[in-house]
């Protein structure tokens, strides 16, 4: 045991390494060492023993390889082992585990499989390794998706949030990402380091990453955020696509919740970005023409044709696509949005003119009486969707003041920019470089990459010359990132 030892704390080295390379060296080595000890019987047999002395914050390399001998051998009380677990994927050594990859692969599988640990714990846990092995979050791995799986279909969305609110800019097998820098370089940019070939992720398909923002916006439609909900959506239905005539079922999906999403957040039809494939657009014109009328009828003034087109489709259309409490949530909203767009008319207005000049998405009539519309517009004041006020004089009616951030886009932003004091300008502009400075390493990554690619360069080609050929190449540049697949196939089974 103590030749075991010997070898297990052998890396690293006391005094520290300085150079890059030698870390890479000598990393490199001991990770090869200790996946030979893994593989022979008598280390099996007494790693549960040496757990004790080997560190997981300072010996990563060596805990992991100890960690998987010892389930191997059924040779820890399931808590204990569990508890080891849970400490190594809170405290390990991101720089050490880029030579672990396949190792520390197989532990996040475990975890994520949800067998050995409750839902809640297991969803925390992966969150955590994750963003302690990527702290931009910015590289979907297979563990993502799974994640994303585990913590929807268990209702434990909320502590994958940190994970799921990061944008992802990479994508495993990424071509032409070249680096002078060793795997073992403290700067090194993520999508350098997880990758297939150091086994940190496994290959993605095309449906992987459908998947992953499809479920990233159902996450977020649990949470009511809107906002994270329409870019997540967004993400799913600009998805290139290689067959200028082909659509996924999940893009589908994704764009009927999308419209819906867009008017709970803008309170009008959203538009179509101009990067979506051609072919994916069609799809959506035909296959989506019901919610295109529900939004085209959320914009009139009375609600009577919105409350007609959910009627004649039926809560049995909505529950089997999975949208009858988001079509509910558009009906509730219809007589919230009016009373917004009464800001562009209006500073101040009386509750009374505020209920006869709006009406019920559920009842196309306006409100019965006065005090249904102040509970209405004060749960509107109380949830932040509308800055304003109910003023409420002894001697006349109530009335709904709004407050300058209420007015018009245009208005509103001057209107803000005007009341910035000079420590308040100066503490914007320092997040924002904050901001920036966090995009560096992302931003310099890619230049690396698209600069040595002959998919981008053949791209700016085509946006210089105009036409069309600019979104074919632009579909190609992404395509060429991940495997392709059938993509006429459903979303996660049962989601």
């Amino acid at each position: 045991m103590d030749q075991f030892a010997s070898v297990l704390l052998d890396f690293p080295p006391a005094g520290g390494i300085v150079d890059d390379d030698l870390y890479h060296s000598l990393a490199k080595a001991h990770s090869q060492k200790v996946d030979r000890l893994v593989g022979t019987a008598e280390f099996v047999e007494v790693a549960a023993k040496l757990l004790d002395h080997v560190d997981p914050s300072i010996n990563s390399i060596s805990h992991i390889g100890l960690l998987l001998a010892a389930k191997a051998a059924n040779s820890l009380p399931q808590a204990e082992f569990l508890g080891r677990v849970s400490v190594f994927l809170v405290t390990f050594d991101a720089r050490q585990i880029r030579y672990a990859g396949r190792a520390f692969a197989e532990v996040l599988d475990w975890v994520l499989e949800g067998a050995l640990f409750p839902a809640s714990v297991a969803v925390d846990l992966a969150t955590t390794a994750l963003l302690r092995l990527d702290p931009t979050g910015s590289v979907l791995t297979n563990h993502h998706v799974s994640l994303v799986k585990l913590a929807y279909t268990t209702d434990n969305v909320k502590p994958a949030l940190p994970i799921l609110e990061k944008e992802i800019v990479f994508y495993p097998g990424a071509k032409s990402l070249q680096t002078q820098q060793s795997l073992g370089h403290p700067e090194l940019p993520p999508a350098s380091y997880i990758t297939t070939d150091s086994g940190l992720t496994k290959s993605l398909v095309s449906l992987d990453v459908l998947q992953y923002d499809l479920l990233r916006g159902l996450s977020f439609i649990q949470q009511r955020s809107w906002s994270q909900t329409f870019a997540a959506l967004e993400r799913v239905i600009t998805y290139p696509v290689r067959d200028s005539q082909g659509c996924s079922k999940v893009m589908v999906e994704a764009y009927n919740k999308w419209v819906l999403v867009g008017l709970l957040l803008h309170g009008k039809p959203p538009t179509i970005p101009p990067t979506t494939a051609q072919g994916a657009q069609k799809v959506f014109g035909t296959l989506g023409k019901p919610y295109q009328a529900i939004a085209a009828a959320f914009t009139e003034k009375t609600a009577e044709s919105l409350k007609q087109e959910v009627e004649n489709l039926g809560a049995g259309f909505f529950g089997e696509e999975n949208n009858f409490n988001l079509v509910r949530l558009v009906i509730q909203h219809y007589q919230r949005w009016q009373i917004l767009n009464l800001r562009n008319v209006y500073t101040k207005i009386s509750l009374e003119q505020i209920r006869t000049r709006t009406q019920s998405g559920e009842t196309a009539a306006p409100l019965a009486t006065e005090a249904d519309i102040d509970q209405l517009v004060q749960q509107m004041i109380d949830e932040g969707m509308l800055p304003g006020v109910i003023e409420r004089p002894a001697n006349g009616p109530a009335y709904l003041v709004f407050s300058p951030s209420s007015q018009s886009a245009t208005t509103a932003s001057a209107s803000n920019e005007e009341e910035l004091s000079e420590r308040e300008f100066a503490a914007r502009m320092l997040a924002t470089a904050q901001r920036l400075k966090a995009l560096e390493p992302l931003v310099r990554a890619t230049n690396e990459r698209l600069g040595t690619s002959r998919d981008y360069v053949r791209f700016v080609a085509g946006q210089q010359r105009g036409g069309k050929d600019w979104q074919r190449d632009y579909g190609g540049l992404f395509m060429n990132q991940v495997e392709d697949e059938d993509l006429m196939t459903g979303v996660v089974a049962g989601y």
